[in-house]
């Protein structure tokens, strides 16, 4: 280390408004009880971009939604590079330049243990919201019409099919959570792994035919090149009439004008979104104004349990760069054959 001490920079992500800590008390305890590490909270605000004096000052970085651009690694950019390991509280890293991060011996990790229970859930609870029709009786009891509350009817989710776009850790959680209504499973994914789909009773398909035949379909994939636009008008147009999008992946998958005109021309049957193609979106947003969708800040899925294991795991990354050692299920795995991280043991 450049002057003896481990220094690990904190986003201000992990800050309340009133400027309290919302990090995990046994995360900071853990994260204090390493010895020789200094523990500094970053100057720019939590959606700012890392900078490159954070990666000269630093050697480790915990971060949720800072930026982290490839620029920010040209060896002309002035400094020494200290950083080693940047620690992303939560699963998504397409804010994050990997690959600049790999040539520059700098490690990646994510939290997807931490993730995957939590966000299947908010799946799920937006599967019953419609399943219910939870907010038209809601909005009904409210208005005083009572008399009229049989005319809501739900659609049971038993003999239903779901269809689960992305076939990693949380769609395959989203599968777990959903066996006691005994739905029917079908899955899209790049990268078929059978092993893994083991009791899930799910049916490997093309992306046309699962929304053509899906009741329900959620997308659970990342965002990256193939799947920028992914759920476009001609996406939407496979869909059934009274079908429900649900996207708690990323804005820009879904073409959010396309989703608009479907749902305003009842095409589809409403939209369960916790993500923006902009965020924070516009107050004058056109999804604002449909009854047949429901909306989260994305943020469905932050609810204690995942703070607290995600922060833990951060944790116990930078615990283990403090021993010498190197975390394990890196996003970049390649980056440890870097010359920088060759006295880390495995």
């Amino acid at each position: 280390m450049n002057d003896g001490t481990l220094r690990l920079g904190i986003s201000r992500d992990f800050l309340a408004q009133d400027g309290s800590s919302t990090m995990d008390p046994q995360a900071m305890a853990a994260l204090q009880a390493i010895e020789g590490l200094v523990i500094e909270t970053l100057e720019q605000p939590a959606q700012a971009p890392v900078t490159r004096a954070d990666l000269c000052r630093y050697d480790a970085l915990m971060i949720k939604r800072n930026p982290v651009d490839a620029a920010l690694f040209d060896p002309q950019a002035g400094g020494t590079l200290r950083l080693r390991l940047l620690a992303r509280n939560g699963v998504g890293f397409d804010h994050i330049a990997v690959d600049a991060c790999t040539r520059a011996g700098v490690m990646v990790y994510t939290t997807p243990d931490a993730v995957a229970r939590p966000v299947a859930s908010s799946i799920m609870a937006m599967m019953l919201a419609f399943s219910h029709r939870l907010l038209p009786r809601d909005r009904a009891t409210r208005d005083g019409r009572w008399s009229q509350r049989w005319n809501e009817v739900g659609r049971g989710l038993t003999g239903r099919t779901l269809g689960v776009v992305g076939l990693g850790n949380i769609g395959l959680e989203l599968l777990r959570l959903v066996q006691p209504w005994e739905m029917r499973h079908l899955g899209t994914t790049p990268r078929v792994n059978p092993s893994r789909y083991t009791g899930l009773n799910v049916e490997p398909v093309a992306l046309e035919r699962l929304l053509a035949e899906s009741d329900f379909v959620a997308l659970c994939c990342p965002l990256n090149d193939a799947t920028r636009g992914l759920i476009d008008a001609r996406a939407l147009a496979r869909m059934q009439p009274h079908a429900v999008l649900i996207n708690t992946a990323r804005g820009e998958v879904v073409d959010e004008a396309a989703l608009v005109d479907a749902l305003r021309g009842g095409r589809i049957g409403g939209a369960g979104i916790d993500v923006f193609a902009q965020e924070p979106p516009e107050r004058d947003n056109p999804l604002f104004a449909l009854d047949n969708v429901i909306l989260g800040s994305h943020n469905l899925a932050y609810t204690d349990e995942l703070n607290s294991k995600a922060n833990r795991s951060c944790a116990a990354a930078v615990g283990l760069l403090a021993a010498g050692r190197r975390p394990a299920l890196l996003v970049n795995a390649a980056v440890l054959a870097h010359p920088r991280l060759a006295g880390l043991a495995a």
